[in-house]
């Protein structure tokens, strides 16, 4: 009964007020090496973008803006990623997102993106939002064109705290992390076929609790993507990087990891696209200490791969589905194994109504196998979004997502059930 009555309150508050804006996409994730692949709609549940003609609603100047907010209202069913022991909590989520741009010539643009919201849990205050969370998707970019150069500076930073997004990770409530990567990119098109592709990126993690504290690390990675287009619709060429991994603390060992492999880009039709990556993939780590760190000495010399196909069905359907494999950064090991397959869809049904379903699997394994707590374990997850545009600018959102993990770890396995109510408005 009590829980009724705070869920019929902030019912009533969620209608009065603005409505949440889920994070949106990003690129900052626990799977540094994985650009393809993220559970990103299994693991946060997203409105529908806005048209880009139509999105940014403010102007001040030069400067072009979108803003939205809203709030939700979330039941968890396992919010410490238990096997046994589950305990339940409703989530109060406000949220504020905001985009611009300022185009400062024909050829020079700085964009930037800001997406802030707060968790606030009804019986487990412990585990309520430090600060605010600050979505993947906040960035800050600037196009410069220099003579046939096409520079990119940016920086996209995140503050998160759900730790659903690491699949090692069980048994905890929040994984408190602030992610930042700071780059430059330079774009080359040689000529109307032939194009290369440079930068350098450095990456932070930091966490904020002491169980954690072994990750915070930086990565500093260079990078060159040379293609050429074949044919109108195929392109091919080469991608190629190397990374240092640094961690602050000498628990976990450092490292260097290697990519390098061809990839094709396919346009089968208007409606129908791919992409294509597979190579060999080397991640060596300083050999143990010997001083109390981590004891793994095992290195990753394999395979990696990463894909994506793209298609519009109809008018109404858009589909995609994503795969990869990689050697990521461990925790208590040197790395893992990760393999995912991912499934998405947007279905509008109605000119009003739009469903989102997904669905992942994944299969990782830690590099420590002949160590005690050395780990294979499965992941599936499903999800399903509804939203309903009640006007131009006022969208109901209803979204369920279920994740179920099977491990040979003692206590590493749970399944979690998380039902969202939001309403969003984009001014």
């Amino acid at each position: 009964m009590k829980h009724t009555i705070r869920l019929f309150v902030l019912t009533l508050i969620a209608f009065s007020a603005t409505a949440r804006l889920a994070q949106a996409q990003g690129l900052v994730t626990e799977e540094y090496f994985r650009q393809l692949g993220m559970p990103d709609q299994v693991a946060t549940v997203a409105p529908p973008a806005a048209d880009d003609e139509q999105k940014y609603n403010f102007a001040v100047g030069p400067l072009r803006f979108n803003v939205a907010a809203g709030v939700g209202f979330e039941f968890n069913d396992n919010v410490t990623l238990k096997d046994s022991g589950k305990e339940s909590d409703f989530i109060f989520r406000p949220s504020l997102t905001l985009d611009g741009y300022w185009t400062l010539s024909e050829l020079n643009t700085l964009r930037f993106s800001l997406g802030v919201s707060y968790a606030k849990y009804l019986e487990h205050s412990e585990f309520d939002t430090r600060g605010i969370l600050l979505s993947p998707s906040s960035a800050l970019a600037f196009s410069i064109h220099v003579g046939n150069f096409i520079i990119t500076l940016r920086d996209q930073f995140s503050y998160q705290e759900d730790p659903l997004d690491n699949p090692v990770l069980s048994g905890v409530a929040i994984y408190r992390r602030f992610e930042n990567t700071a780059g430059i990119q330079v774009d080359w098109p040689l000529s109307d076929t032939i194009r290369a592709t440079f930068g350098y990126n450095h990456y932070n993690l930091f966490t904020f609790q002491q169980v954690f504290k072994q990750l915070d690390r930086s990565v500093d990675s260079v990078y060159i993507k040379p293609s050429v287009a074949i044919s109108p619709s195929v392109t091919v060429g080469v991608d190629a990087s190397a990374s240092w991994v640094k961690f602050s603390a000498p628990i976990q060992n450092d490292g260097r990891n290697y990519l390098v492999g061809p990839f094709v880009e396919v346009n089968f039709s208007e409606a129908t696209k791919a992409y294509v990556e597979a190579g060999y993939q080397l991640f060596e780590f300083d050999r143990p200490s010997g001083k109390g760190g981590v004891t793994d000495s095992r290195d990753s010399s394999s395979w990696y791969g990463r894909a994506e196909i793209t298609n519009q069905t109809s008018e109404a359907i858009t589909q995609r589905v994503m795969a990869s494999k990689t050697a990521e950064v461990g925790f208590g090991s040197n790395y893992y194994e990760l393999y995912h397959l991912e499934y998405g869809a947007a279905w509008r049904i109605t000119p009003a109504l739009t469903l989102d379903p997904t669905a992942f699997i994944e299969y990782y394994k830690t590099s420590d196998q002949n160590a005690t707590f050395g780990e294979k374990a499965w992941r599936f997850g499903v999800a399903v979004g509804a939203r309903y545009a009640l006007s131009p600018s006022l969208t109901l959102g209803a979204d369920y997502r279920f994740v179920l993990k099977n491990s040979n770890a003692p206590s590493s396995d749970y399944r979690q059930n998380v039902a969202l109510l939001s309403l969003y408005y984009n001014f």
